[in-house]
């Protein structure tokens, strides 16, 4: 097993930035924060370690609440036309009406935090650019 998640963390102290970690069920670890985004809203960042700590899956939690069953329909056409736009991130929709996006991420002996870093930055720039288009949906 690699030291992924204590490099990862050093980093965040050395950057002084601020996340939350944390222990799932499984004993894999994790990291996530909440996010203001530029419309207004607010999403959840999150970052989680396999138990090898080689693969990591970044999400972005709370996108948009579809709860209106009427509009699930044209918020899985606008999944699937940004799913099909968007490389790095998949955007999903669940059975409750909650919108995330994922990216997976594999290093092997090549973890670097500041790529991690920079592909979070670049999930949250993806969910800044399509939120405007959720909330077009949940608030017509």
């Amino acid at each position: 097993m690699t030291n992924n998640v204590s490099i990862f963390r050093r980093f965040l102290q050395e950057k002084d930035v601020y996340m939350e970690e944390g222990t799932n069920e499984d004993g894999t670890s994790f990291f996530r924060v909440e996010q203001r985004l530029k419309n207004g809203g607010s999403v959840v960042l999150a970052l989680g370690f396999d138990e090898s700590e080689e693969i990591i899956d970044i999400y972005v939690f709370d996108i948009a609440d579809v709860v209106d069953a009427y509009k699930r329909e044209s918020t899985l056409k606008l999944i699937n036309e940004i799913n099909r736009d968007l490389r790095y991130s998949k955007f999903t929709l669940d059975d409750s009406g909650r919108v995330s996006s994922s990216y997976c991420m594999m290093f092997e002996d090549n973890f670097n935090p500041n790529v991690l870093m920079r592909q979070l930055v670049l999930a949250l720039n993806c969910v800044e650019e399509v939120y405007p288009k959720f909330m077009k949906i949940v608030w017509s």
